[in-house]
């Protein structure tokens, strides 16, 4: 008879890299100084027991659904299978006697809920413990609301403690203690209590885990759940449910709760962590207009921040004509002290010249005509040659006003110079002139 022999250590030992013992240049073959011998004694253990290539906390959240689902579907069978063999403990008592009975037992120090019930807490614990490592981080806490994951965790190492021993009678012996005798003997103060603290956990609870969906929904469950368990506590409702066996209800409800407590724990911790990677999509709101905000008009305040529309450059004949006014302004202005205006346009009737060089006004002809019988317009540089022309003659008329103030008065006249716009020739022809002027004067 031959048995297949299992190779798989074989070949992982073929891949890596392992250290005989007694050599003592034990170098990492990933490691940047691959040739230098290292310092450290010699190694029984190959490079894949290093630190890095261990696996970390995290690597423990289910992050796939199908993990995930895994989980429950082992806590539900875990739940299942201990609840059908606290049903047969009765029929099983003869066989297995009073320490097998409470062994299997759903409620009671001892038994195997009591104990997964411990396992299941302090496993939440640990989970608490990784989301406030997770959450400290998070960059828009400035309360720092992730201290809350700190105090779960202590609260559910005592809550799996309370599981084994009695923490909730010693509790109840010293509030007890704390009131009055009269008050002492009621059963709903401890009661209360209980909820009052239940609920307050609850609502911080579900304010800190409103963003995961699963965790709200677990959360509620667990609530209900507890809330049962504190109900069944009360000496007139297991009067009431006598029948139907009060005790068996509170051992599913206190397990029921304590899964779904480890449950919601679980599902946060992996929504935490998917959300620091950047695998949860954000939820952004769109904002619905209505119809009657469609139809308001536009304000003025709205048309501002509208952009800027460039505005459309006039084409080069209008040019010419604003430039044909600024010369004739120019022209009629006087020397004085009175600036300079732009009149206003206005249109002229287009005229032709007959043969005997008379002006006559085109009414009956054709625009098109009209337009090529009128004058040719003038081009830029006769234009300023004009302006050229005028401000020389402007300039001669001012020096004979001089001169024969001169002769007449010895008063000295301010020179005044009219600004015209000209080119770098004709200002250099003026400075000739003037410095002519002067030496013939």
């Amino acid at each position: 008879m031959s048995f297949r022999r299992n190779d798989a250590r074989r070949r992982r030992l073929a891949i890596d890299p392992v250290v005989p013992v007694g050599v003592d240049h034990c170098v990492d073959p990933e490691s940047a100084e691959g040739d230098q011998p290292s310092k450290s004694p010699s190694r029984h253990y190959a490079f894949g027991a290093n630190r890095r290539c261990q696996a970390k906390t995290t690597d423990l959240i289910p992050k796939r659904i199908c993990a995930y689902l895994l989980v429950v579907l082992g806590l539900l069978a875990a739940l299942w299978l201990i609840t059908f063999l606290a049903g047969q403990s009765r029929q099983w008592s003869a066989y297995l006697g009073d320490s097998g009975t409470r062994l299997l037992s759903i409620r009671g120090q001892g038994s195997l809920a009591s104990w997964f019930s411990s396992f299941l807490l302090i496993i939440t614990g640990m989970a608490s413990l990784q989301i406030y490592a997770l959450r400290k981080h998070r960059c828009d806490d400035y309360r720092g609301a992730y201290r809350l994951w700190g105090w779960m965790a202590v609260i559910l190492i005592l809550a799996s403690i309370n599981c084994v021993s009695d923490l909730t009678g010693v509790l109840g012996n010293l509030t007890s203690r704390m009131f009055a005798s009269e008050y002492a003997n009621r059963a709903w103060i401890p009661l209360a209590l209980k909820l009052v603290a239940l609920t307050v956990l609850t609502v911080r609870g579900i304010y800190e885990v409103r963003a995961s969906l699963g965790s709200l929904v677990l959360v509620i469950f667990v609530w209900s759940a507890y809330v049962a368990a504190i109900v069944l506590q009360y000496p007139a409702t297991k009067e009431a449910l006598a029948d139907l066996g009060p005790n068996t209800m509170l051992g599913n409800c206190l397990l029921f709760g304590t899964t779904g407590l480890f449950l919601s724990h679980l599902t946060y911790a992996r929504y935490v962590f998917l959300d620091a990677h950047g695998l949860i999509k954000l939820r952004v709101k769109v904002k619905k207009v209505s119809t009657a905000e469609k139809a308001k008009p536009v304000d003025s305040a709205e048309t501002k921040s509208q952009p800027f529309v460039a505005p459309v450059v006039p084409s080069e004949k209008k040019r010419k004509e604003e430039v044909q006014e600024v010369v004739s302004v120019a022209s009629q202005s006087p020397l004085g002290k009175q600036p300079l205006v732009k009149q206003p346009k206005v249109k002229q009737p287009k005229v032709k010249k007959n043969r005997n060089n008379q002006q006559v006004a085109a009414v009956s002809e054709s625009p098109k005509k009209a337009k090529a019988v009128s004058e040719r317009d003038p081009s830029p540089s006769e234009i300023l040659k004009q302006m050229a022309e005028a401000s020389r003659a402007k300039e001669k008329r001012r020096l004979e006003d001089l001169e024969t103030s001169e002769a007449s008065q010895s008063i000295e006249v301010p020179e005044m110079f009219e600004s015209v716009k000209m080119s770098k020739s004709q200002r250099r022809k003026q400075r000739k002139l003037k410095k002519q002027q002067r030496r013939a004067a």
